[in-house]
């Protein structure tokens, strides 16, 4: 079996929109090239909106987790 440890979790999250000046939901998006910062789209008004906390596959655990695409 191949391991998913360690690569990038695709979900969706509740997160701070700037343009909305609301909490949203926020899709899942690409990563900057050093990995460290997620593109985000927020689902009611599709402005970008950076997430400094991309999550990554830690454990087996991981997969128990709801909202992953």
């Amino acid at each position: 079996m191949e391991s998913i440890i360690g690569s990038h979790i695709r979900r969706y999250i509740n997160g701070w929109c700037p343009n909305c000046n609301e909490s949203s939901s926020l899709a899942p998006g690409r990563l900057n090239e050093d990995k460290t910062v997620e593109l985000r789209t927020c689902v009611d008004c599709g402005a970008e909106v950076e997430d400094h906390d991309p999550r990554f596959w830690s454990s087996d655990a991981d997969a128990d987790e709801d909202g992953i695409v």
